[in-house]
């Protein structure tokens, strides 16, 4: 029979391999929606980063429009948290990318049976998907007051790694039954560190770590037109409904 500290290691095995799996397969489904796309990262670490936007799961491939030569920027995935803004314009879309960028806002505002089948049952295993990180984050939290545990003496820094790689160490739920009742509505995001600055546009998509809005507009406007914007949650919040 196994002893408690034995059971407790396992545990920590399985979620670090069950959380890598997950995260190693799937993309946000707002970045997603860029891949192949122009864009500018506006980055709180970096300068701004512009170039034809290539979607992994655990990264971003740049490749860049200032360059003489051929070269590519990697934004990798623990720093997504510092990318505060991703624009999209889409004053130059060929015919393709009006077409598939259509399909989307047509998506919204007049969904199809199926498009809203689709919805519900992907939203059901987004709140399945909820339930299970708070599992994980109280699991992992509890990890520190079991005896067994701190035999390991390195225990609380590599358990506060594990927590912050776990699904849980996200900025907001995968389901916002609010934010899902005004897809296809206009709103205003209220960037969080100046309540001031406000952000408005149709909201299209949202996911755990941001919001997409088409046809946004940006109050003290970084950009001068109407574009598609990403907004990272942790930088602003769906605030009003317009």
């Amino acid at each position: 029979m196994m002893d408690s500290l034995t059971i407790t290691i396992l545990a920590i095995v399985i979620i670090t391999f069950l959380s890598a799996f997950i995260k190693g397969r799937s993309r946000d489904r707002c970045l997603k929606k860029i891949d192949g796309y122009l864009i500018k990262v506006y980055n709180s670490k970096e300068k701004i980063i512009e170039g034809i936007a290539e979607i992994e799961s655990n990264s971003i491939i740049v490749d860049l429009v200032d360059e003489q030569k051929s070269k590519k920027f990697i934004v990798y995935k623990n720093e997504f948290k510092n990318m505060e803004i991703i624009s999209r314009p889409f004053g130059n879309f060929d015919k393709s990318q009006v077409q598939k960028r259509d399909k989307v806002l047509k998506k919204v505002l007049k969904p199809r049976l199926f498009s809203k089948l689709k919805r519900k049952f992907g939203n059901f295993f987004a709140t399945a998907k909820d339930a299970i990180n708070e599992i994980l984050n109280l699991f992992l939290a509890s990890f520190k007051t079991m005896g067994p545990i701190k035999a390991i003496s390195t225990s609380s820094n590599q358990l506060d790694k594990l927590k912050g790689d776990t699904l849980g160490a996200i900025n907001g739920n995968s389901f916002e039954p609010i934010w899902e009742k005004y897809i296809g509505r206009n709103v205003e995001v209220e960037v969080l560190s100046d309540e001031n600055f406000k952000i408005s546009g149709l909201l299209v998509e949202y996911s755990q770590a941001y919001i997409f809005l088409f046809n946004a507009y940006i109050a003290e406007s970084i950009e001068c037109e109407s574009v598609d914007l990403i907004i990272n949650r942790s930088y602003g919040t769906v605030r009003h409904i317009i």
